[in-house]
């Protein structure tokens, strides 16, 4: 995908321009990429996918655990999950 790219100065001086670009501009500064403008329906859709991908990849993993463990009684899980919930607080308190 080929970018339009500007000056940090070209963009100081044509801010309304790049605005009414149709595409993304990456904007560079000391001849480094420093920033992209993009439209804000397009960054909305984009941290959406990002949100639904951690989701999805969270409920995966929590599937895979669940398998793994079917064979453990409940009680059992609920004993291990106590015990690890009081050894993080213990150590948050510093002791």
């Amino acid at each position: 995908m080929d970018l339009q790219t500007v000056s940090s100065t070209y963009a100081q001086r044509n801010f309304g321009e790049i605005l009414d670009a149709d595409e993304p501009v990456v904007i560079v500064r000391d001849s480094r990429r420093e920033k992209i403008l993009l439209d804000y329906d397009n960054y909305v859709q984009m941290m959406e996918r990002e949100r639904k991908a951690r989701n999805d990849e969270f409920f995966s993993m929590l599937k895979k655990m669940h398998a793994r463990n079917a064979h453990i009684p409940a009680k059992e899980v609920e004993r291990d999950v106590e015990e690890a919930l009081k050894y993080v607080r213990a150590r948050r308190r510093g002791h």
